[in-house]
């Protein structure tokens, strides 16, 4: 059985298996910016396979620190922050190579950006570290199928349909993150 000890132990803990698969998924960016800009005919499937691993690094540190109850304030700052650092790396390697416009890495940067940035302020000035809520994994979730559709050079009316999606995904999440946070300026 876990007593509060142990929780409050456990909340402040930095490494632990499912902080170190985040900090994972982030550096998976690195030699995926490399491959992508290699040159190489094959970097789209190189690019791909990475994103997978990366993927599956995501669903195992989730189910990791809910197994073993290793669920910290590390972890729910890490786990986004890996996911950001992903979708930025993928974001902005495929806009250099002119698959994706501008308006929309502008608009995904731009929201993780404020997000990123109002949790630093409620961490700073009260302490808090607000969790991921469901629109939000969801948002990445729809932006992640979209970036893939983009690596695998979907053309036509799927993509457009999924950068609208995603568009459409980004601005909801970023509309109630703003809501939560004025909620907790003002109270």
């Amino acid at each position: 059985m876990i007593t509060a000890a142990d929780d409050l132990r456990t909340s402040s803990t930095f490494l632990t298996a499912a902080n170190l698969l985040s900090i994972a998924r982030a550096a998976l960016s690195v030699p995926f910016v490399l491959v992508m800009l290699s040159g190489s005919p094959n970097a789209r499937w190189w690019g791909l396979a990475i994103i997978i691993v990366a993927v599956a690094t995501d669903r195992l540190d989730g189910a990791l620190a809910r197994r073993y109850n290793q669920v910290t304030e590390w972890g729910k700052i890490l786990d986004p922050l890996a996911d950001k650092i992903g979708v930025a790396g993928v974001g902005l390697v495929l806009l250099a190579r002119g698959e994706i416009p501008l308006w929309f890495v502008a608009s995904l940067l731009g929201r993780d950006l404020l997000i990123f940035a109002g949790g630093i302020f409620l961490k700073i000035r009260f302490g808090l570290i607000l969790p991921s809520n469901v629109v939000g994994k969801w948002t990445i979730g729809v932006v992640a199928v979209t970036l893939t559709f983009a690596l695998m050079g979907v053309p036509g009316w799927l993509m457009t349909t999924g950068i609208a999606a995603s568009a459409s995904m980004l601005l909801l999440s970023l509309a109630l993150y703003a809501r939560v946070f004025v909620q907790k300026m003002k109270g």
